[in-house]
């Protein structure tokens, strides 16, 4: 995870004072959830960076691009609030959240004011709970990523980083995108983005950092609100990825 600490504490001494050395606290919750924290009081917000292990290269058989599509929706409502109002609320909270996927990890990343600390975490928590998946939202979002994969089929470079990858990984999730095709994305169903969902986002997997105007004890009373109300266990992870082709010169 030092990828992680690198960009959460870049991101903070960008904004703050220069510091000789950047001091890394090991956190534990009270619920037993770990994390990181580099800890900078002179600044008025704090940037999490959540990752769940895993990522795209959970996505079940024949259901390529789901758990892409997942991640994109995730956003687009929770709770009481449709795509529109969870939109206006985070506005008027002044927080972002940032949802991407990456074939071997999904990642969250926000960043809020001391002053909503609380109920941007509230918000967010809800995204990561209680996902609504409206299908008007799924649909509008479907289109979206389709319109990038048929993009992609036009792409040299895109087509040729397919080609390589599946010569490289051969029967590995690694050797298709995790954007899908145009037919496996089609065929997706409301039903199969809440699996992909339960597949990816549990606490069995995680792993966070946080940078920040917060105190250890304050982190840990954040995470156990965050993300103490997911499952315990997700899909389990997909094997390591083998390379096929071999080295040298021709």
């Amino acid at each position: 995870m030092n990828r992680l600490f690198c960009a959460l504490a870049l991101a903070i001494l960008a904004s703050g004072p220069a510091t000789a050395a950047v001091d890394i606290q090991e956190v534990t919750s009270p619920g037993g959830i770990k994390a990181w924290l580099v800890e900078e009081r002179s600044i008025p917000f704090t940037a999490l960076e959540i990752r769940f292990k895993g990522g795209g290269s959970l996505d079940r058989p024949g259901k390529r691009g789901a758990i892409n599509l997942m991640t994109a929706v995730l956003e687009e409502g929770a709770g009481d609030l449709d795509a529109q109002g969870f939109a206006a609320a985070r506005d008027a909270l002044a927080a972002s959240y940032r949802f991407d996927v990456h074939r071997d990890a999904l990642t969250v990343s926000a960043r809020f004011l001391t002053e909503n600390r609380d109920e941007a975490i509230a918000l967010l928590q809800s995204a990561l709970t209680a996902p609504r998946f409206d299908q008007v939202a799924l649909d509008r979002v479907r289109d979206q990523v389709l319109t990038v994969i048929r993009s992609d089929d036009t792409d040299p470079d895109a087509v040729a980083s397919r080609r390589f990858n599946a010569l490289a990984f051969g029967d590995h999730p690694y050797a298709t995108p995790i954007d899908g095709t145009i037919d496996s994305v089609s065929a997706l169903t409301r039903d199969d983005i809440v699996t992909a969902y339960k597949d990816v986002i549990a606490r069995d997997r995680v792993y966070v950092g946080a940078a920040g105007d917060i105190t250890a004890e304050e982190l840990g009373r954040l995470l156990d609100s965050l993300l103490g109300g997911l499952a315990e266990e997700g899909a389990p992870l997909a094997d390591d990825a083998e390379g096929l082709l071999a080295g040298g010169v021709r």
